[in-house]
Parts: structure tokens; C-alpha cells; sequence
């Protein structure tokens, strides 16, 4: 029994008892603003990934022959379309960056 006489504990210092209490105490704080957006040109990333596919794909036809011996032959299609994808992939996002970095952006900076 606490020291008022009922059966609870003592809340918390800083916490309410009530959930209601709790609501009213969030919906009064201040709300804080959203932060800046960042802002990054995609199109080096997608190169980035676009030159590993490739190194890899170099790889798989310098060691063919083991990878035929082990049954992974199937790594070279796999190099070959992650080539493939990037490429696209570069090209969508250069022409996303153009759009978005393009010249009414550059005046605004």
C-alpha cells in the first residue's frame, strides 16, 4: 500500500499514470522540423556498380575452366546481366540527376 492509501505505486517522476495523461503530454511538445533532404548524384554510384559486373565478369572468363570443373558456369550470365542492368541502370540515373541537378538547380545554389 503506498503512502496515499490506495493500491498503486507511485508513478514514475516524469511519467503520468494514465495513458490519456501521457497523449495530452506528447500532443503538447513542439513537433521538430523535417530534416533537409540530401542531395547526391546517382549516376557515380551506378558506374561504380556497373565496373564491378564487369571486373567480375572478367574474372569468370579468366578462370572458365574452374568454374566449368565446379558447375558454376552459370557465374559468367550472371556477370553478364549485372553488366547489362547497370548500363541501363547508369542511364536512367543520369538522366534522373539531369533532371534533378539541371540548370534551374545550379542557379539556385
Amino acid at each position: 500500500m503506498s503512502t496515499d492509501g490506495t493500491s498503486q505505486p507511485p508513478a514514475a517522476s516524469g511519467s503520468s499514470a494514465t495513458p490519456r495523461e501521457a497523449y495530452q503530454r506528447v500532443k503538447r511538445s513542439p513537433e521538430l522540423p523535417a530534416p533537409d533532404s540530401v542531395k547526391l548524384r546517382m549516376t557515380p554510384i551506378a558506374v561504380a556498380g556497373t565496373v564491378l559486373w564487369a571486373i567480375a565478369l572478367i574474372l569468370t572468363q579468366l578462370f572458365k575452366d574452374d568454374l566449368a570443373a565446379a558447375g558454376r558456369e552459370w557465374w559468367a550470365a550472371c556477370a553478364l546481366t549485372g553488366v547489362i542492368l547497370g548500363v541501363v541502370g547508369t542511364a536512367a540515373m543520369a538522366l534522373a540527376d539531369k533532371r534533378h541537378f539541371g540548370k534551374g538547380a545550379r542557379d539556385r545554389d
